[in-house]
């Protein structure tokens, strides 16, 4: 029993270890982005929430409905901040080992560390974004969601769905400069595809079957069925988006111990 406990007890001490060491490179990163000021942590939150305002009140004013009568602005905005987080995760990738390569002088910081760090800083602001617009939609609109768990899963799965992606890009900058000029152009190109701007029932039905073969699609009816619930159909499959997150964390983490064997420091 003692030897189990020592076990243990080294795993806790491990774990705490590598926390205080993604908290650490979280702050650095953050002071990387934004400097020292308090004003430039708070644009960390500001940006995503002032893009996708714009984005919902323009589809307002429109005047343009929705098929199931939908609140406009709430339907643009929550599908456009959760294809931020997408964004903002994939376009950071290619830099990321590139910006933090000095680090790897020191023993316990791992580059996977380093990628977790600077995704979860993301996550958190863009979550943070979302959340503001849930409150706002709620108190102003009355648009309170049917299953706030359930937007919460679903920004949960886009994070680790694009930290997954982020890692394989990560590790493919480390051997050519592709990456780094393509990969914003895609995710622009790719965004009609991913379900951020369009639900499954309003397409024919054969297309829905192709749509569904995109894992964000599942994520973003899901988040739409936190907020909307019965109003409207949605279509989804979380263990088909787990399966894709296992595929593409557990590749990305492989790749990793490749590229860091081939990385001169």
């Amino acid at each position: 029993m003692s030897g189990a406990a020592d076990h243990i007890g080294r795993i806790r001490t491990g774990l705490r270890a590598q926390l205080r060491v993604i908290g650490a490179l979280t702050l650095r990163e953050l002071g990387t982005r934004f400097g020292r000021d308090n004003l430039g942590y708070l644009w960390l939150f500001v940006e995503p929430a002032l893009l996708g305002g714009a984005i919902g009140a323009m589809h307002h004013l429109s005047g343009h409905g929705l098929p199931g009568g939908l609140h406009i602005a709430a339907f643009w905005v929550l599908g456009y901040i959760p294809y931020y987080l997408l964004r903002g995760v994939i376009n950071r990738a290619p830099s990321a080992i590139a910006a933090n390569q000095s680090l790897l002088y020191h023993r316990h910081i791992s580059l996977f560390d380093i990628i977790l760090a600077r995704n979860l800083l993301e996550g958190a602001a863009v979550g943070g974004a979302m959340a503001a617009f849930v409150l706002f939609f709620g108190i102003t609109a009355g648009e309170w969601p049917r299953a706030p768990e359930k937007m919460v899963i679903g920004m949960l799965l886009m994070l680790a769905f694009t930290h997954g992606v982020a890692l394989l890009i990560a590790v493919g900058s480390v051997y050519t400069d592709v990456f780094d000029r393509v990969v914003h152009l895609f995710t622009y190109l790719a965004l009609p595809a991913t379900g951020a701007f369009f639900m499954v029932f309003w397409l024919p039905t054969e297309l829905q079957k192709t749509a569904l073969w995109v894992p964000t699609v599942h994520v973003f009816e899901l988040i739409r069925d936190g907020q909307f619930g019965t109003q409207v159909p949605t279509h989804y499959d979380i263990g088909y988006v787990l399966a894709w997150i296992a595929g593409l964390n557990l590749l990305g983490m492989a790749s990793l111990g490749r590229a860091r064997r081939d990385l001169v420091i």
